[in-house]
C-alpha cells in the first residue's frame, strides 16, 4: 500500500529503493498511519462541533446532547445553591470526552501532530544515513562502489523528511480551515450566555416578588411592624447575594490567575521547540564525527590488508606442513605393509614346518608297521613253518622234563589262559591300531584339504596385496603430483597476490585521492544542503511559533474580551440593582413617612 502511494510521486524503482529497509518503511507506516487516524479525528471533532452550534444558533435551545445534560446539572445545582456560570462552564467542557478522551485534550493532541510528523520525519532521515553509512564495506574491491551508492542514494533518506513535513503543512492547513478550538470557545461563549439569560430571568422574577411584597405592605397596614422585619430579612437576602457577586468576581480573578499560568506554560513550551532545534543543531555535529569516523575506518582497512598479507603466509607455511604429514602417514603405510608381508610369510614357513612335521610321524608310523612285519618275519623264522612237528618234539621234551618239573605244574596250568590274553590283547590292540590308523588317515585328509584352502586364501591374499601395494603405489604419485599442482598453484596464488596487492595499493592511493576530492567537493555540497535544510527548517519553525504565538495572542485578546464583556455585564447587573434597591428604599421610606403620617393623624384624632 505504501508503496503504491509513493509511485503516485515517484518512479517505481525510486519507491523500491526508499522500502528496501524494514526501518524506513516501519516509520513510513507510522506517518500514514498517524496522519489518516489525525485527519479523521480532526474531522469527525470539527464536523461535531459545528453540528452543535448550528443547533445553537437556528435553535437558541440547549436540547441537544451534551448540552442537555449541561443544563439539566446546572438546574440541578442552581435549586440547591447559587452557581457560577462561567467555573460551571469551564468544569462541564472540561470533562466533556470523545473517543475516551478529554476534548480540550483532543485538541491540543491533534495540534501536537504538527510537530511530531516534522521529528518522525528527520528521524527516518538520520536513521537512513546511518544505516547507509554503515553498510559500506571497505574491505574489497566494491569500496568505491558502496560509496558511490550511498552518496546516490542520500536523497532516498530525506524522503521521510519531505513526507514528514508535506504532512505538518497538510495538518497545520486542515487546522486553520476547520478550526475546532474557536468552535469550541465559541460553544462555550453561547452555553455560557445561554445560561445567564435564565439567571437574569430569575432576577426578573425576584423584582416580581418585591413589587408584590410592597403591594402586600400597601394593604396590610395593621401589620406594619412585621412587614418591616420581613423587608429586613429582604435587605438582608439581598447582602448575601451581594456578598456571592464578590465571590464571583474572586473566581474571576482566579480563571485569570489560571490563564496566566497556561501562558506560561505555553511560553515554557515554545523553549523547548528552541532546544529541540539545538538538538538539530548537535545531530549535525555528529554526522560530521560519523564522517571522520569513516575516513579512519579508510585507515584501517590498510591495516586489514597488510595483516591479510600476514594470514597467507602463515597459511602457506601451514599447507607445508600438512604436506610433510602427509609424506609422513605415506612412508609409515609403506613399513607397515613390509611388515605385513614379512608376518605373512612367516606365517608361510609356520605352515611348511606343521606340514613337515606331519610328514615325519607319518613316516615314522610307517617305519613302526615295517619293524611289526619284519618282528613277525623273524618270529616264523624262529618257530620254522614245520611248527607242530617242533611243537611235539617239544611235548616229548617236556613229558620228559615233566617229572622234574612237577612242582611247578600247578604254575603251569594257568598258562594257556595267560596265553590266550595275551592273543586277546593282541587282537584288540590289531583293532585299535586300525582304528588309529583310520583316525590319522582322515585327519591327513582333512589338514592337506585346509592346507589346500589356505595355500588358496593365502595366494588371494597376496593377490590383494600386491593389488593394494598398486593402489598406494598410484595413490602416492597422484599424491605427489597433487603436491606438485599445490605447489604451482601456490606460486601462482603468491604472484596472484603480489599483484593484487600492488593493484590494491593503486587502486587505494587513486581511492585516497578521488575520497580526498571527493569528500571535499562532499563537505561542501552536503554543508550547503544541511545548512539550506536547517534554515529552511528554523525558518519554518520560526513561522510556526509566530503563528502560534500570534493564535495565542488572538486567544488572550478573546479571553480579555470575554472577562472585559463579562465585567462590564456583571457591573452592569450589579448598578441595575442597586438602582432597583435605591429605588425601592425610596418606596419604603416614602411609605415609612406615610405610616407615620397616619400614625400621627390617628393619635391627633384620639386626643380629640
Amino acid at each position: 500500500m505504501i508503496e503504491t502511494i509513493l509511485q503516485l510521486f515517484t518512479s517505481e524503482q525510486k519507491a523500491e529503493a526508499i522500502l528496501s529497509n524494514p526501518m524506513i518503511e516501519m516509520i513510513f507506516m507510522i506517518l500514514f498511519t498517524l496522519f489518516i487516524v489525525t485527519s479523521l479525528v480532526h474531522i469527525s471533532l470539527f464536523l461535531k462541533l459545528k453540528k452543535i452550534r448550528n443547533y445553537i444558533q437556528e435553535t437558541n435551545r440547549m436540547d441537544i446532547e451534551p448540552l442537555r445534560s449541561f443544563k439539566e446539572t446546572f438546574d440541578q445545582k442552581q435549586k440547591d445553591e447559587s452557581v457560577k456560570v462561567e467555573t460551571f462552564v469551564q468544569k462541564q467542557f472540561s470533562s466533556w470526552r470523545m473517543y475516551n478522551l478529554p476534548v480540550v485534550n483532543l485538541i491540543k493532541i491533534i495540534q501536537m501532530t504538527v510537530s511530531v510528523f516534522i521529528l518522525i520525519g528527520i528521524l527516518g532521515t538520520f536513521i537512513g544515513l546511518t544505516m547507509s553509512l554503515g553498510s559500506i564495506d571497505s574491505s574489497g574491491d566494491q569500496l568505491v562502489e558502496d560509496v558511490a551508492s550511498v552518496l546516490a542514494g542520500i536523497d532516498v533518506a530525506f524522503y521521510t523528511s519531505i513526507v514528514g513535513m508535506g504532512f505538518s503543512l497538510f495538518m497545520t492547513m486542515l487546522i486553520k480551515v476547520a478550526n475546532t478550538e474557536y468552535i469550541f470557545t465559541d460553544i462555550m461563549l453561547k452555553v455560557e450566555s445561554n445560561l445567564a439569560e435564565n439567571e437574569h430571568n430569575s432576577f426578573s422574577r425576584l423584582i416580581n416578588v418585591s413589587e408584590a411584597i410592597n403591594t402586600s405592605i400597601l394593604q396590610l397596614q395593621e401589620t406594619n411592624q412585621q412587614s418591616l422585619q420581613s423587608i429586613v430579612d429582604h435587605f438582608s437576602g439581598f447582602q448575601d447575594y451581594t456578598t456571592g457577586l464578590q465571590q464571583s468576581a474572586e473566581d474571576l480573578a482566579k480563571f485569570n490567575d489560571g490563564l496566566s499560568t497556561n501562558l506560561q506554560d505555553f511560553q515554557v513550551l515554545f523553549t523547548n521547540m528552541t532546544k529541540v532545534t539545538n538538538g538539530f543543531g548537535d545531530a549535525t555535529k555528529k554526522l560530521n564525527k560519523n564522517f571522520d569516523q569513516l575516513f579512519s575506518y579508510f585507515k584501517k582497512t590498510d591495516e586489514r590488508n597488510e595483516r591479510m598479507a600476514i594470514t597467507f603466509e602463515n597459511a602457506y607455511k601451514r599447507i607445508d606442513e600438512a604436506l610433510s604429514a602427509q609424506i609422513d602417514t605415506l612412508n609409515h603405510f609403506e613399513n607397515t605393509s613390509t611388515d605385513l608381508k614379512t608376518f605373512t610369510s612367516s606365517i608361510v614357513q609356520g605352515q611348511q614346518t606343521v606340514v613337515n612335521s606331519i610328514e615325519k610321524s607319518n613316516k615314522e608310523s610307517h617305519h613302526l608297521v615295517d619293524q611289526m612285519k619284519e618282528q613277525n618275519k623273524e618270529f616264523k623264522q624262529v618257530f620254522g613253518n614245520d611248527l607242530s612237528s617242533k611243537l611235539i618234539g617239544i611235548t616229548s621234551y617236556l613229558s620228559e622234563l615233566s617229572k622234574q618239573f612237577d612242582k611247578l605244574e600247578e604254575s603251569f596250568v594257568h598258562l594257556p589262559g595267560a596265553l590266550k590274553t595275551i592273543n586277546d590283547t593282541q587282537a584288540e590292540y590289531k583293532v585299535l591300531l586300525s582304528d588309529r590308523f583310520d583316525e590319522l588317515k582322515q585327519f591327513n585328509r582333512d589338514f592337506n584339504n585346509h592346507l589346500k584352502a589356505h595355500s588358496i586364501d593365502s595366494s588371494n591374499f597376496e593377490k590383494q596385496m600386491l593389488e593394494a601395494t598398486k593402489t598406494y603405489e598410484q595413490v602416492g604419485i597422484q599424491n605427489k603430483q597433487l603436491l606438485n599442482d599445490i605447489n604451482t598453484t601456490i606460486s601462482q596464488m603468491n604472484g596472484a597476490f603480489t599483484q593484487r596487492e600492488n593493484q590494491v595499493e593503486a587502486n587505494v592511493g587513486i581511492l585516497k585521492d578521488t575520497l580526498s576530492k571527493y569528500v571535499t567537493t562532499l563537505e561542501g555540497t552536503l554543508g550547503e544542503k544541511l545548512d539550506k535544510v536547517i534554515r529552511n527548517f528554523n525558518d519554518y519553525m520560526e513561522i510556526t511559533n509566530q503563528g502560534m504565538k500570534k493564535e495565542f495572542k488572538e486567544i488572550r485578546n478573546i479571553n480579555e474580551e470575554m472577562l472585559q464583556s463579562s465585567s462590564r455585564h456583571t457591573q452592569q447587573t450589579f448598578n441595575e440593582l442597586l438602582e432597583e434597591i435605591q429605588k425601592l428604599n425610596q418606596q419604603l421610606r416614602g411609605f415609612s413617612q406615610e405610616v407615620v403620617k397616619s400614625n400621627n393623624y390617628t393619635g391627633l384624632s384620639q386626643n380629640d
